[in-house]
């Protein structure tokens, strides 16, 4: 049984679609979807922050947040487009200094990040030879510590106590933005730190066209001023998280294979996620906006590389399930057994009545001893995408539901068995996945991985796949015959 809605074609709006978002973010800056991702509520201020942030003239000086609560060198932290919020209180003997903004600048230049600074000319590995000592300008007679006027600027010592020591020179439009309390009520030296370069001028990219700005790069952040600007905005802090973010990924957002971020998913939602170790215990938690939250323990695989593996479905189970929430942002973590969170994603769930929800069978098999294949006893919702036969294919390819009372199997291999079979070659991957589909005159060719190959040659479980396959694909009208493949044998 299958159903299209709205009377939609898969395959070709489904490519459009497809071409059609690759064409956008490949225009997008990686800070703008980052932006655009925050304001559309993906992530929220986490709720240890929100007293801090909202002192700190919260979009202004921080920008939207980018990821949920972290934990980074035992401490919890959070990012924000501007910088990082970082929560010290563990530690700290002064009250002043229990939240305070991470050193960004100084990570990213230790780090000899090979990208943009906040999107210019600059990389953060020329900024780190922009901070070498002999840039450094020795400090004016008689200084005796402290900072110090000097013509339109203001010298700063390279010493965190501002003893006499060489530093630099902050221009006036820097110095007395720095020096706002209504912005950076901690102080200067606290919320923007030391600088760590004398000023600098860069070229940007603003609405297609070339600017030149000027740039100064302190400790916890990079200030640049943009004469184009609207009055109020032509000093800002740059946007150092988006940049750490997108260059390090500290939310583990890049070990995610699937789902990707901002996917389109249904429940159960298909995880393929390279992190932890093997044999350790991960908890996956997909909460949705509403506050609607599913959570599955899954046990990490041994990867080729050594490092741990999660090939799963994450669904309800046989047991009751709550109301299905309306289509919403969601987050899906990943935790360890300690509650350190691994891996964050944001996602869009869909809600088995969307409008972008299709539904069909899927075939597996039931009965161990004389096993037979039948289809799921109820139709699986999948969000529109490529055709459908295509998405059957690749819904059967990632296995039955975890948990459900009749106990339904699958023919195909499992990813512990692929990981495993002993004629593995190298460049195998851990699942197979689906190659090619050809329909022709109701005949349907279908190309799997050469990862198929684990069925290990018994010719009643390549039977048992065949009829997977082919009764999934016949429940499509215009097939009438399937013939399949590995790599093209």
């Amino acid at each position: 049984m299958w159903q299209r809605k709205n009377n939609r074609i898969g395959l070709g709006l489904g490519l459009v679609a497809v071409l059609a978002a690759a064409i956008l973010v490949g225009l997008a800056s990686p800070a703008r979807v980052e932006a655009q991702t925050a304001q559309i509520g993906l992530f929220k201020v986490a709720p240890l922050f929100t007293a801090y942030y909202e002192s700190h003239q919260s979009v202004r000086v921080l920008g939207f947040p980018l990821t949920g609560q972290l934990t980074i060198d035992d401490h919890p932290t959070q990012y924000f487009e501007k910088g990082r919020l970082e929560d010290h209180r563990s530690e700290a003997t002064s009250p002043d200094w229990q939240f305070m903004f991470g050193r960004l600048t100084a990570e990213l230049i230790e780090k000899n990040a090979q990208g943009p600074v906040n999107n210019t000319s600059m990389t953060y590995a020329d900024l780190k030879n922009a901070t070498l000592p002999y840039h450094r300008q020795d400090p004016p007679p008689g200084f005796t510590g402290g900072t110090i006027k000097q013509g339109s600027y203001e010298f700063i010592p390279f010493d965190s106590y501002l003893r006499p020591a060489p530093g630099y020179l902050v221009p006036n439009f820097f110095w007395d933005y720095i020096n706002r309390a209504d912005l950076f009520p901690g102080g200067w030296l606290h919320d923007i730190g030391l600088p760590l370069t004398q000023v600098q001028q860069v070229l940007t990219v603003k609405n297609g066209e070339s600017r030149l700005i000027t740039i100064q790069a302190f400790e916890r952040s990079v200030l640049t001023l943009d004469p184009l600007n609207p009055p109020e905005w032509q000093v800002e802090r740059g946007n150092l998280g988006s940049d750490m973010v997108m260059l390090f990924d500290p939310a583990g957002t890049r070990l995610f294979e699937n789902p990707a971020t901002g996917a389109r998913v249904s429940v159960p939602v298909h995880l393929f996620v390279r992190g932890g170790f093997p044999g350790e215990q991960l908890l996956a938690r997909l909460s949705w906006q509403d506050g609607t939250k599913l959570t599955n323990t899954f046990t990490a695989l041994a990867g080729v590389d050594g490092k741990g593996l999660i090939i799963g479905n994450l669904g309800w189970g046989a047991h009751p399930q709550p109301p299905t929430p309306p289509t919403q942002s969601a987050i899906l973590e990943i935790y360890r057994q300690d509650g350190k969170l691994l891996a964050q994603q944001s996602i869009l769930v869909l809600n088995p009545n969307d409008p972008e929800i299709q539904t069909m069978k899927l075939y597996w098999v039931v009965n161990r001893d004389s096993p037979v294949v039948v289809p799921l006893e109820t139709a699986v919702n999948v969000p529109e995408g490529q055709s459908l036969e295509m998405t059957a294919l690749k819904e059967l390819l990632w296995g039955p539901p975890a948990a459900t009372n009749i106990g339904y199997t699958t023919a195909f291999p499992s990813a512990p068995e692929i990981l495993n079979f002993p004629g593995r070659q190298p460049g195998w991957e851990p699942r197979v996945t689906l190659r090619h589909l050809e329909i022709i005159k109701g005949v349907a060719t279908v190309e799997f991985s050469r990862e198929l190959m684990a069925y290990d040659g018994i010719s009643s479980r390549m039977d048992l796949i065949l009829q997977q396959v082919t009764q999934t694909l016949k429940q499509f009208q215009e097939i009438k015959e399937v013939h399949l493949s590995i790599e093209g044998e």
